[in-house]
């Protein structure tokens, strides 16, 4: 038996794969962020520049064919995952620099239980009892987080880090529906909606070379990387089952800042953190998540 076969198993191990591996590139984000010297619709604008810029080549060399056949051809379907892609970057960065990186990679921990709502209601994807309790017991963990940035200056960062799950689940369950579209002019496509958004309040130049480094890196390099992995598993796994991996970016991400910043979440992000990823524990096992 091959990697490349067709059985269920190897499906499953590819969507895994592909899971694990998006949400690790993307912990980098944090750490990126934190290192430029930028604002948020600066990295904004050039990371969508630099994504755009390397899937249109991906499409052209690799696909062989243009980002133009591909939206005449996919419409108006790939133009809302584009559209949900690039709000989910938009707010993740713009979060990041409003709150602190454990606050918001604990809210996007919440995404597998998102993913299982929002799949239950488009896809009719099976989601048990035990979830929907999950969903409820997370929700508590992401207001208990949240309530220890009202008055402090980053609760609009804690609602913006919300906005990014959303984005980031409804974009799994559409990618889940529409296995056929390219996940790579999806990302490239985002990224130009993405500089579109921003090209206005940015500073396009000035930026010194950490910064330079940092925009290069997300944009051209891990930021494409792990959104095209992540779009891609859908084809393979069931939206709440992607979503399961959003963990891997709480823990890395968190550590990367220690690790490099020393930057410790405070106690209401510890006590909701432990809720959510205690709900995500309980709420993921099992057949909980299994697809209809």
């Amino acid at each position: 038996m091959t990697l490349l076969a067709n059985t269920p198993f190897d499906n499953k191990r590819r969507g895994v794969l592909l899971a694990f591996g998006g949400m690790l590139a993307v912990s980098t984000d944090s750490l990126f962020i934190r290192i430029s010297d930028a604002e948020g619709f600066d990295i904004t604008f050039w990371v969508g520049v630099f994504t755009a810029i390397v899937m249109a080549t991906v499409v052209v060399f690799h696909q062989q064919t243009t980002p133009l056949a591909l939206l005449r051809r996919d419409g108006p379907v790939l133009l809302l995952a584009a559209s949900l892609q690039a709000a989910m970057t938009t707010f993740f960065v713009l979060a990041l620099k409003n709150t602190s990186v454990s606050n918001v990679v604990v809210i996007i921990a919440a995404a597998p239980l998102f993913a299982a709502g929002f799949g239950w209601l488009w896809l009719r994807e099976k989601t048990s009892r035990r979830v929907w309790i999950a969903i409820a017991v997370s929700v508590v963990g992401i207001l208990i987080v949240m309530s220890g940035s009202i008055g402090g200056g980053s609760f609009r960062g804690d609602v913006l880090a919300v906005g990014a799950i959303a984005s980031f689940s409804l974009g799994i369950v559409l990618l889940r529906r529409y296995p056929a579209i390219s996940r790579t002019m999806v990302v490239g496509l985002g990224g130009a909606i993405m500089a579109l958004i921003a090209v206005w309040p940015a500073q396009i130049t000035g930026h010194n070379s950490e910064t330079w480094l940092s925009l290069v890196a997300m944009g051209a390099v891990f930021g494409p990387l792990s959104r095209v992995m992540l779009a891609a598993a859908p084809r393979f796994l069931s939206a709440a089952e992607v979503g399961l991996f959003a963990p891997v970016e709480t823990v890395f991400a968190s550590f990367w800042v220690f690790l490099f910043f020393g930057e410790a979440p405070v106690a209401a992000t510890w006590i909701g953190g432990g809720i959510v990823l205690g709900a995500l524990l309980w709420g993921t096992t099992g057949s909980s998540s299994s697809v209809s």
